[in-house]
């Protein structure tokens, strides 16, 4: 196994360096595009979303769950939906959300991977991205 192509994207790697308020529409958040080599591969994707909470409702349920999901070549591989920590009154609440995906025998060619994020519970409080945000891919064959 050797690593074959390594991309990213980054907005930022530092908290509290940018400001994109969630709504319940997806948003393009990050994108790249990666060469894949080979058919016999895995690419693995790993992703971290810094983002806050405020105007937290006091009614159940009382917390937004933000959706990230990522795309190759328009088609969902990923994603996952995390609920916002609980910690009282105290605001803003302060998330971290990392995931990874391993995709198999990706088709050899170009692809193009976007990171989409959105509020399932804008209802419930206001999310809002204020890093680190970044994706990155590598190929392994």
């Amino acid at each position: 196994m050797a690593l074959l192509n390594y991309n990213r994207s980054i907005l930022t790697n530092e908290a509290y360096t940018s400001a994109i308020v969630l709504d319940d529409f997806d948003q393009l958040i990050l994108q790249f595009g990666l060469f894949v080599p080979q058919s016999t591969n895995f690419v693995e994707l790993l992703t971290t979303i810094g983002w806050t909470v405020t105007n937290v409702t006091p009614l159940e349920p009382d917390q937004p769950i933000i959706a990230l999901t990522i795309l190759q070549d328009g088609l969902v591989v990923a994603s996952i939906n995390q609920e916002s920590i609980e910690d009282g009154s105290d605001t803003p609440l302060e998330n971290l959300s990392t995931f990874q995906a391993v995709l198999t025998n990706v088709a050899a060619g170009h692809h193009v991977y976007q990171l989409f994020a959105r509020n399932l519970q804008t209802s419930q409080g206001t999310i809002t991205i204020i890093g680190p945000a970044n994706i990155s891919g590598k190929v392994i064959g």
